[in-house]
């Protein structure tokens, strides 16, 4: 930003070198004597292409004089060729000692004019002749005047874009900074995750198998609950069957202990009787 302001104001600076002719003042004069007259033409400095510019021509006499002729012609660049703009002829004018008169004369410069308008002031009095050329107004796009206000404008809004690189600098090292803590914590992050992605795997791996085990599982499970099952109604049939079973022995039991309270008795008296004859 900096190289490309600078060029801008080299480029400035450049074009008014190019001017260096060009006065800060906006009227330029031009002076011719010959023949016992004199004067000057007053003129600007600086004129836009179409503007209207004045010239006064001021002639003086310093003697009594006739003037037989005096010519002033003014010619300029349009589209890069010679062309006459203006012609002023004074012809058989008589003057006085110290006479003095002032002519303004009014241009209007083409849209193409450029460069600087050329004059040509030629006079021939009863006592003498003479002619004076010379270059006058520089016609410019930009005038000088207006470069001096764009230069000013310039180093203004280079003053403000400095400031504004200044700080925008100091913005861009605090951000390179911030990036180059983000990049730092994206590296440890990017670490991280691979080492989650990776644990991830690993847990979706041992979540498959045991998700398999758990399938596998499930199948013993419901094949042993049917074996359960199956065994638990066998079971109830078996209990039944000992209920009964016991039931049947205590009955049993318990006949068999009253009967044999009734009966040893008798067969003791039996026993008793027998034994005298077999001694």
């Amino acid at each position: 930003m900096t190289s490309k302001i600078l060029i801008l104001m080299f480029g400035v600076s450049l074009l008014l070198s190019l001017s260096g002719t060009a006065k800060s003042s906006q009227i330029s004069t031009a002076s011719f004597m010959y023949g016992y007259i004199g004067g000057s033409l007053e003129f600007d400095e600086e004129a836009h292409p179409t503007s209207t510019i004045t010239y006064n021509l001021t002639v003086v006499a310093y003697l009594d004089v006739t003037i037989y002729n005096l010519t002033l012609r003014i010619s300029g660049l349009v589209k890069e060729k010679w062309q006459t703009l203006y012609t002023e002829q004074i012809i058989s004018y008589s003057m006085t000692e110290d006479e003095n008169f002032t002519k303004q004369i009014i241009v209007t410069l083409p849209h193409n004019t450029s460069g600087r308008l050329y004059c040509i002031i030629e006079a021939s009095t009863d006592k003498g002749f003479g002619k004076t050329a010379f270059y006058a107004t520089y016609v410019r796009t930009i005038t000088y005047d207006e470069l001096i206000d764009l230069y000013a404008e310039l180093l203004t809004n280079y003053s403000t874009l400095q400031a504004d690189y200044n700080q925008l600098l100091t913005s861009y090292d605090s951000l390179n900074l911030t990036h180059s803590s983000f990049v730092s914590e994206y590296g440890s992050m990017q670490t991280n995750y691979n080492l989650l992605n990776s644990s991830y795997d690993s847990l979706t791996t041992s979540y498959d198998s045991l998700m398999f085990n758990y399938d596998s599982l499930q199948e013993d499970y419901t094949y042993i609950k049917t074996k359960y099952d199956a065994s638990l109604g066998e079971l109830n049939i078996v209990r039944t069957l000992m209920y009964i079973f016991t039931i049947t022995t205590v009955i049993f039991v318990a006949t068999t202990v009253y009967f044999r309270k009734k009966a040893p008795y008798v067969v003791l008296r039996k026993e008793t009787a027998i034994k005298p004859d077999k001694e």
